[in-house]
């Protein structure tokens, strides 16, 4: 109906009113949670931090919602460092790897390569 730049347009226009109704700390987590998968491991924060900066500055109507919420650079580049010292999560199996050659244990008797392992 409204379509992607009509939407984009409608936010943009009110960023800065909707931001009044947000408290900080939430959205500085939210940030954090968003900007995760765009922050390489191993990267300099102050670079990563010059890239967010750079990303809000260039876009008028979300600039002024990160004013209006009250997020400063200094906010940004913790977002950064905390995403940068996180490690990342192990993965622990709750069941054995099933080898290629071991019966499929969907139970239909073929090897596993030959079944569910394609």
């Amino acid at each position: 109906m409204w379509g992607r730049k009509g939407m984009a347009r409608l936010v943009g226009s009110r960023a800065g009113k909707l931001a009044k109704n947000v408290n900080k700390e939430d959205f500085l987590s939210q940030l954090k949670a968003a900007w995760r998968p765009y922050i390489k491991a191993g990267s300099d924060v102050d670079e990563e931090t010059k890239k967010a900066m750079e990303r809000i500055n260039s876009s008028g109507s979300f600039k002024v919602a990160f004013d209006t919420i009250g997020v400063t650079e200094e906010d940004v580049k913790g977002i950064v460092r905390d995403v940068l010292d996180e490690k990342p999560a192990q993965v622990i199996r709750e069941v054995p790897k099933v080898g290629r050659n071991e019966p499929c244990p969907c139970g239909s008797g073929k090897k596993y390569k030959k079944c569910c392992g394609r």
